[in-house]
């Protein structure tokens, strides 16, 4: 498959995971996800989908588990609707991106506000 297309349908499983996940998903803390990202493999057998929480206490693991055993759902729904003759099976892999950037954000703020973090703040919360 062209890169083109493939991408064409990366950005397609993304947007239509999105409204599944909105719009159907039984479980309300699926409903915090959001797929930041999708890469089919160049056979589309499988893809690696990625995904965020925009709620602070979700465990990204727990939140791996819960769409790993969906994905048979997923794929059932994506197979009627995506115009493509496979379907791959999706991986799902949470997306640390947007974790890191709150912790930017909360340093910046400290530091604003006057307070003492600097660098070395950031480096604490990795040790977690």
């Amino acid at each position: 498959m062209a890169g083109h297309r493939r991408e064409h349908l990366n950005e397609e499983i993304r947007h239509k995971l999105g409204l599944l996940l909105a719009r159907e998903a039984a479980d309300p803390r699926l409903r915090t996800v959001t797929i930041t990202g999708v890469v089919a493999a160049k056979d589309l057998s499988t893809a690696r989908v990625s995904f965020s929480s925009y709620h602070q206490d979700a465990d990204p693991e727990e939140l791996t588990k819960l769409l790993d055993r969906a994905s048979g759902f997923f794929s059932r729904a994506l197979a009627r609707t995506l115009t493509g003759r496979k379907t791959p099976r999706l991986h799902f892999h949470y997306d640390k991106g947007f974790d890191y950037a709150q912790d930017i954000e909360r340093v910046f703020k400290e530091i604003h506000a006057g307070g003492e973090a600097g660098p070395e703040a950031l480096d604490e919360d990795e040790d977690e």
